[in-house]
């Protein structure tokens, strides 16, 4: 039996205790920090019996062989080091940092302290891109031409998320950037981006963006196309289409039902799904369970924390090519 402590009990540290709690045999959280009264009754319910009012202090329990750090981005890095120091295995949610230097210096941490880490970029785990990527690998489009990622939320978040997320291209396109990397299976050479603030809600005054267009070049000479909006009236519309020499291989939305209605007028369907905890729902249990199996066996996770330096080199570049209005290289 795996035992967990976990760091920030906010919408994404709940979505992952339940995983652990409801479906993992082999793995148990034991103790939760920070617990405020809020949060009290929901950790009791869990069967979680220890609760601490610091990172420092739940470290200090002898039985956590790892940790879900959930906090907000701008305590990973912090919360990362002391785990790693105190050789506990880390599963740790998109991003590591916001800084280069900072995730370049936890890849050598990490690397240095022998234990396993695991970055939440759970979307490689959805079925539906688990399908794409194994028909990929498979050859069934065969080499990479084009790829085109539509990613779009249905609102923006609130503006004193914005405040602190590092902006569209590091907080929403970082997905987008990973998944290039994972399907393509080449590193990126050049970007270009292109961006701008159409809502109502004043991203402007913080350096953001509520919609952009983004063209990825990689090594082997496959083209990325990445459109993202937070702005979406159908849904949360997560769309992937990868183009090849044979052929093409594409992942539609997820809808709120699949009932279909024809009528004079036409056919009609529900929209799409309309949060990203309700169309990322089995990828958010299946990292979990895999990292915890990866554990099991003694084996190494799939996602480290290079892939989340190499996915914010690319958001920085991203962020830059934005900035100047021009194309950036790596």
């Amino acid at each position: 039996m795996i035992k967990f402590g976990i760091v920030g009990l906010g919408r994404i540290g709940k979505v992952h205790l339940l995983n652990v709690q409801r479906y993992c045999d082999n793995a148990q959280i034991v103790a939760a920090c920070p617990v405020s009264s809020k949060h009290l009754i929901f950790v009791q319910n869990q069967g979680i019996a220890e609760h601490y009012d610091s990172f420092d202090k739940m470290l200090e329990q002898s039985d956590i062989d790892a940790v879900i750090i959930a906090s907000p981005t701008a305590f990973h890095f912090e919360h990362i080091v002391k785990a790693a120091k105190a050789k506990k295995h880390i599963f740790c949610e998109k991003p590591i940092d916001l800084n280069f230097e900072k995730v370049n210096e936890i890849v050598s941490i990490v690397q240095a302290s022998n234990i396993e880490f695991m970055l939440g970029f759970n979307r490689r785990f959805d079925p539906h891109v688990m399908q794409l990527k194994a028909s990929v690998e498979a050859g069934k489009a065969g080499a990479a031409r084009i790829l085109k990622i539509s990613s779009r939320d249905p609102a923006p978040p609130p503006l004193e998320f914005v405040k602190h997320s590092g902006g569209l291209f590091l907080d929403m396109s970082i997905h987008d950037f990973d998944m290039a990397r994972y399907l393509v299976g080449s590193e990126v050479k050049e970007v270009v981006a292109h961006g701008a603030v159409f809502g109502d809600l004043p991203l402007q005054d913080y350096d953001d963006i509520d919609t952009a267009v983004i063209t990825l070049i990689f090594e082997n000479g496959c083209m990325v196309q990445i459109d993202n909006s937070r702005y979406n009236s159908y849904g949360y519309d997560q769309r992937i289409e990868y183009f090849g020499e044979k052929g093409s291989i594409s992942t539609q939305n997820l809808r709120e039902n699949e009932v279909l209605i024809a009528d004079e007028d036409g056919y009609h369907t529900a929209k799409a799904r309309h949060f990203f905890i309700e169309r990322y729902e089995e990828s958010y249990r299946n990292i979990m369970i895999d990292f915890i199996n990866h554990l099991d066996r003694g084996t190494s996770p799939t996602i480290t924390p290079n892939d989340g330096l190499k996915a914010l080199k690319i958001a920085l570049a991203v962020k830059q090519s934005f900035t100047e209005n021009r194309a950036v290289q790596l």
